[in-house]
């Protein structure tokens, strides 16, 4: 008969490949592979026990576990352990396989978990965390708050005007650069409304009203030079419109028919808001910090690809 309760065996080659790739190479492509792979993978979660558990009781569960899992709860509930890095950031620590922790680095006790669980865990207000660092001692890439919270949307409901900027909105951008922002530069307000109305009711059909108005959107257009347009959408807050999408930023070269997109997404309470990227293939990738508000248009001119 085979042995019940046995540690579990963990198959994350192709996601521990996968962040090689990434650490070498960090394009779009590689980090989607990422993504995708911690979204079925089951991971390596270290813990400790409260200071408040019997010594005795203690020691004979951190024993138990070294060698069966074992469920705890109430009082002995494990609490992750939290790693600081070098910018003070608070992280929990996750590994993708044993091979991953140093054999002189013990912990009481490692939680085998499907990363989702961390990853809301993560997101927690209460907690205070800036995130997830995978593998802090090989890999050590860094997944902030603001990327799990768009990896956990996809099982929470996000908010309509923030998948639309996400999704609908970047498409439109994509399909046809040049006519997206030679309307925008014309029509402003009342293209961008347009845009959402169209994505709104592809989403939801007939059924609830279009909850959005023209002045709900601002939109700045501008011909920085022969080789950047611009264009900054800012999404309104109030009344039945919310999300965490603050604003848009479309930038094209008309020489060449580049362009980039990107997301300034709230950070939360007494946290930095975050800057984000979508792709052509609708890929939503974090790049970093936002800019200090009002210096959003001067810093994402440096950033351009066909800046650099």
């Amino acid at each position: 008969m085979a042995e019940q309760n046995k540690e579990p065996v963990l198959h994350n080659e192709a996601l521990e490949e996968a962040m090689k790739a990434f650490k070498t190479n960090q394009s779009n492509e590689n980090l989607v592979k990422i993504m995708t792979h911690l979204e079925k993978a089951t991971v390596i979660q270290p813990a400790f026990l409260p200071g408040e558990v019997d010594q005795k009781e203690l020691q004979s569960l951190i024993r138990e576990s070294r060698k069966n899992p074992v469920k705890l709860e109430g009082r002995a509930q494990p609490r992750p352990i939290i790693l600081k890095n070098n910018n003070g950031e608070q992280l929990f620590a996750v590994f993708t396989g044993k091979s991953q922790i140093p054999e002189n680095q013990k912990y009481p006790v490692m939680m085998f978990l499907p990363f989702r669980e961390c990853s809301k865990m993560a997101a927690r207000e209460e907690l205070k965390l800036s995130g997830i660092v995978l593998n802090p001692f090989t890999d050590n890439l860094t997944l902030h708050r603001a990327a799990l919270e768009i990896m956990n949307s996809k099982e929470a409901q996000i908010s309509a005007e923030d998948k639309i900027a996400r999704d609908g909105l970047s498409a439109e951008f994509y399909r046809d650069k040049k006519s997206f922002m030679d309307r925008i530069s014309s029509e402003k307000e009342s293209f961008v409304f347009a845009c959402y109305q169209e994505a709104y009711q592809k989403e939801h059909g007939s059924g609830p009203a279009f909850p959005y108005r023209q002045e709900d959107f601002g939109v700045i257009a501008l011909n920085i030079s022969d080789t950047l347009h611009m264009a900054r959408i800012a999404l309104a807050e109030g009344g039945v419109v919310k999300g965490a999408c603050l604003c848009v930023f479309c930038c094209y070269n008309p020489q060449s028919g580049e362009g980039i997109y990107y997301l300034i997404w709230r950070g939360g309470r007494g946290r930095r808001n975050r800057l984000f990227t979508v792709d052509e293939g609708g890929v939503c990738r974090e790049v970093g910090e936002a800019p200090e508000e009002g210096s959003e248009l001067f810093e994402l001119m440096g950033k351009v690809p066909w800046a650099e």
